[in-house]
């Protein structure tokens, strides 16, 4: 019994110590950078689900580079974390959001008075005239909003969004960073992570005027 109990005890500190290394390692590896790694598992994993063949092992690493991506985000980027973590769940439906805030946004109120019908929050050559284009990419907009369509009423301003993510076979790929770690993310992988995940509307009004 006593043989027993020490070796349940060395497990422990043995256990304990491995969840120490791997937390330093990561925690190194955050500060750091990764040299590339991470690009070169999402390539692999992104391979793999073009052809059909991905694993449960990318599922659980993909799955787990999306809750770093939420954790990281919940300071700078707290409206993108609360989105992603919306369409991972798989809800739906349409999900409400407090604009009065984006009217004291300086390219909000430009898109406003140019009576613009939606504004994307990453700056990039203009496609449409009717779309407001940022001088400047606003990362937690961008992240959180695709395409923000704007439409006014009297009295107030009604926001809304699709928020999804392009089909796999698109290679549509965002760039992202955690901590010191660069990558570009295929848009479809979130449902090799998240086979559940489904498409949403995002909806707020603001009231302007009197």
């Amino acid at each position: 019994m006593k043989k027993l109990a020490r070796l349940r005890t060395g497990l422990r500190y043995l256990a304990a110590g491995s969840t120490t290394l791997l937390a330093a390692l990561l925690l190194v590896v955050f500060v750091t950078g990764d040299f590339g790694a991470t690009q070169y598992l999402l390539n692999r994993a992104e391979a793999r689900a073009l052809a059909h063949q991905s694993t449960r092992l990318d599922q659980l690493g993909l799955r787990a580079l999306y809750q770093a991506m939420q954790l990281t985000s919940l300071i700078r980027y707290p409206r993108a974390a609360e989105y992603l973590r919306y369409y991972c769940s798989g809800q739906g439906d349409t999900l409400r959001f407090d604009a009065a805030p984006l009217l004291g946004n300086p390219q909000v109120q430009l898109a406003l008075r140019q009576h613009k019908q939606a504004i994307t929050f990453r700056h990039q050559p203009p496609t449409n005239p009717r779309h407001h284009v940022v001088r400047h990419t606003n990362l937690d907009l961008y992240y959180a909003f695709d395409l923000l369509f704007i439409k006014t009423k009297p009295g107030r301003v009604i926001f809304y969004d699709q928020y999804y993510f392009q089909p796999l076979a698109r290679k549509s790929r965002t760039a992202f960073q955690v901590g010191n770690i660069r990558f570009k993310l295929n848009d479809g992988l979130i449902h090799v992570a998240y086979p559940r995940a489904k498409m949403f509307v995002t909806y707020g009004e603001a009231r302007v005027g009197g």
